[in-house]
């Protein structure tokens, strides 16, 4: 007997015409509900008050940057895509790229301009003077970006990471790490810094320990400077904080590995990423800051009136994973003074 399709639309007592009929109106109305709310919808979100972030990132290594400061945005009441949209013009480490991607956000009527670092932040303050500015950087005040941090001026405001005033210690942590330690390297990104910072000169002295200062200004730098490092018979390296170092922090910690030198760095994030060391703040801490800053200006508030904020909580992460990977022995006394240690 040949095999016979039944359509449930005929055991249910209704023609099977009427059920493909309904199904067809049923269609008919998604695909006309599509074809006129989608369109709808993107023109609402194209109207929504525009968040540009210039960052020296990839899309490849641009997190947790955006996550962070979306939820941290929707948690003050500003939702991407709802309330505000959110728009990444990332530099894929090139800096000189900033002032046209800066240019593209006046162009575009931005609301708010979130910078990271020094570079982004001139770039974003060359291309407008009436858009406010948030940032994060080494130091706002000291470089220049803002008057002072009770009243910024201009139109920028932001956090400033208080990365130099911690350079002494770290330079303290890894002689704690290595006491017969003669030659440490600073790895410099001179778009966020000028070099080791007179603070850090001071405790070299005091140590008496030789800084050797290496700049880098992409990501081609990177292997050529620790094969220096090596060459050089350097002992330890400090990282100095930057959107370049922290943004391409998984290569910079490789590398380290790679040629058995330890190294300190500025955030968590950074052993976290697999250097030996950090010492400074969780820059996550900084991104919910500045996301606070974002929201008041989103509101109305102005930026030159909006007071400038610093991180107030600093911690020592120790990477022991990292340590026998170096075949370094990390000394009890120091892991004692760990907020974190890395197993």
């Amino acid at each position: 007997m040949p095999h016979i399709r039944v359509s449930r639309g005929c055991l249910t007592g209704r023609p099977c015409w009427l059920r493909a009929g309904v199904r067809c109106f049923s269609w008919t109305l998604v695909f006309f509900f599509l074809s006129h709310a989608l369109p709808a919808a993107a023109q609402s979100t194209g109207n929504l008050p525009l968040v540009g972030v210039l960052r020296l990132n990839t899309m490849q290594n641009v997190e947790p940057f955006p996550t962070v400061f979306r939820n941290a945005l929707a948690a003050f009441g500003q939702v991407d895509g709802r309330d505000i949209r959110i728009e990444l013009r990332l530099a894929e480490g090139h800096a000189e790229r900033f002032p046209e991607l800066a240019r593209g956000l006046v162009r575009d009527h931005a609301s708010v301009i979130f910078a990271s670092g020094d570079a982004a932040t001139r770039a974003a303050q060359q291309a407008t003077h009436t858009i406010p500015i948030v940032t994060v950087a080494d130091d706002i005040v000291g470089s220049g970006l803002i008057g002072t941090l009770a009243k910024p001026g201009g139109n920028t405001t932001g956090v400033s990471i208080l990365a130099n005033e911690l350079d002494a210690k770290r330079l303290e942590i890894l002689k704690q790490l290595i006491p017969s330690g003669r030659r440490i390297a600073v790895i410099n990104d001179p778009t966020s810094a000028s070099g080791p910072s007179g603070l850090l000169a001071e405790g070299a002295r005091v140590l008496g320990v030789e800084l050797r200062a290496i700049d880098i200004h992409g990501p081609d730098d990177f292997a050529p400077a620790f094969s220096s490092i090596r060459n050089g018979r350097v002992e330890a390296v400090v990282l100095h904080s930057s959107p370049l170092i922290f943004g391409f922090r998984g290569e910079i910690c490789a590398l380290s590995a790679t040629y058995k030198v330890p190294a300190i760095g500025q955030s968590r994030e950074m052993a976290e990423a697999g250097c030996l060391l950090s010492y400074g703040i969780r820059l996550t801490d900084a991104y919910v800051i500045a996301a606070r800053l974002t929201d008041k200006l989103l509101r109305g508030a102005s930026a030159d009136k909006t007071p400038a904020e610093q991180p107030d909580k600093f911690e020592l992460v120790i990477n022991l994973k990292t340590a026998n990977a170096l075949g370094l022995s990390v000394p009890q006394s120091l892991i004692a003074q760990a907020d974190e240690v890395i197993e």
